[in-house]
């Protein structure tokens, strides 16, 4: 059995991408529209959604979460770049892993939250000029920064990646919903990132 992606994860994998609905919809050979769908509230097709993941898988991205095939509550959904085994990687691999000058996605973490930035900074008290130029990858003062990653925190967005230090390059860089710690991973859970049954061990 198959399980969908959810519409936050194509938002956050087509962000990471740095790309629009339009681009996403032809490098996954389908129509705009049917992009827009998949990232909708309302659940789309799924080969509109097995077209998209393998897009996304194919430039590098992987999907993470878990769902719970007895009651459909998923825990975790997101994306993010594939990522080495261990780090550092002696010499980078010039293709092999996407990289990133900043461990932070914002603009992943606002596509997670489906808002536009205007409403971000409405939400956040930070202004729309410097979410912008965060997304980016651009530098802010630290004040900013700090505020709108705890923003993005309390909202339950969880940043992922792993620093190199030998490099200075990020690596995995990506989001996700926080998953609860308590909550025990159900019996009859996929993994969104295998497509196996996850681990109980």
């Amino acid at each position: 059995m198959r399980t969908l992606l959810s519409a936050d994860a194509l938002r956050v994998a087509r962000t990471l991408a740095g790309l629009n609905q339009r681009e996403a919809a032809n490098g996954a050979s389908m129509t705009q529209k049917a992009v827009w769908i998949a990232e909708g509230e309302v659940s789309s097709g799924a080969s509109a959604n097995v077209r998209l993941e393998a897009f996304y898988k194919n430039l590098g991205i992987e999907f993470l979460g878990t769902v719970d095939l007895a009651t459909g509550q998923t825990t975790g959904l997101g994306a993010r770049w594939r990522t080495p085994s261990q780090l550092p990687v002696l010499p980078p691999p010039p293709s092999e892993f996407h990289t990133e000058q900043r461990g932070v996605a914002f603009g992943a973490a606002r596509a997670l939250l489906n808002k536009k930035q205007s409403e971000i900074a409405e939400l956040s008290g930070v202004p729309s000029r410097k979410i912008g130029l965060l997304e980016m990858g651009g530098l802010a003062d630290n004040p900013t920064t700090f505020n709108l990653r705890s923003f993005y925190e309390r909202q339950g967005v969880e940043f992922l990646g792993w620093g190199d230090v030998t490099s200075g390059l990020f690596y995995g860089v990506g989001v996700r919903w926080r998953a609860t710690p308590s909550a025990p991973i159900p019996p009859n859970a996929i993994s969104y990132r295998t497509g196996n049954d996850v681990d109980m061990a």
